[in-house]
């Protein structure tokens, strides 16, 4: 399972195949020392429809990291990165082959950067929740409601939030959304949590790698990618000190 490591200066390879690299954000609960000049007037426009002032931080304090994260690896200025929107609304970069994949989760993001058009990454914080069983009949395959059976009442809401991710990040890879089903994807609940079942239409189960991702604190992350293998490289991004590409 890749971990995190903290790094004062950090020196990215270029990547290349079937390379992921996944950086870890530190979100800001307000605007100051943000560079919102490197957002779009639709960005900024979108944001202030969130009903509070620490969301609206969070999510410019996101959109402004990952532009330029992806500046890095483009090669452009921020604010001269294009985003478009596939059916479902998976975003993607105009005229790139650079795929890229985001996820938040209160004031933690991942960023997930790859060659590779099937990415999708997933970070979820752990809290209680309401009838968590109802839930698992709701969201869970029979296969998986199966396997809950046998899970310990005290590592429910782990194993809970470790398969949501993994869903949550299948679900982004195929482009699909929740539109998909959850339950029409199967996990292993236990580690090592590999795709078993997934609809014919994004090929075989083992066509697919799930990789959790090991960070401190209560909360669980999973990389999903279409790939032969997948050892991804995991960062923290300190925009105070940018990384350079090797």
């Amino acid at each position: 399972m890749p971990s995190f490591t903290s790094k004062t200066s950090v020196q990215i390879p270029r990547l290349e195949g079937e390379d992921v690299h996944v950086w870890k954000l530190k979100l800001s609960d307000s605007l100051d020392g943000l560079s919102l000049a490197v957002l779009s007037e639709e960005e900024v426009e979108k944001v202030s429809r969130l009903r509070s002032s620490k969301l609206r931080a969070r999510a410019l304090s996101m959109r402004v990291q990952l532009r330029q994260l992806l500046s890095l690896y483009l090669d452009l200025k921020p604010i001269d990165i294009h985003f478009q929107h596939a059916e479902f609304g998976k975003p993607s970069i105009i005229n790139s082959a650079l795929s890229f994949n985001v996820s938040h989760s209160a004031d933690t993001a991942l960023v997930a950067i790859g060659l590779c058009r099937e990415l999708g990454v997933d970070i979820e914080q752990w809290r209680e929740l309401d009838n968590l069983d109802g839930l698992v009949q709701r969201n869970f395959s029979s296969d998986e409601k199966e396997q809950w059976l046998s899970i310990n009442d005290e590592d429910k809401q782990q194993t809970f939030f470790n398969i949501w991710t993994c869903k949550e990040a299948f679900i982004k890879a195929t482009g699909r959304g929740l539109g998909m089903g959850v339950r029409r994807c199967t996990f292993n609940l236990q580690s090592p949590h590999e795709l078993r079942q997934c609809p014919e239409q994004y090929g075989e189960a083992t066509d697919w790698r799930c990789v959790p991702l090991e960070f401190d604190g209560p909360l669980s992350a999973t990389l999903m990618v279409g790939a032969n293998a997948c050892a991804p490289l995991i960062f923290e991004f300190d925009s105070d000190n940018f990384p350079e590409i090797a």
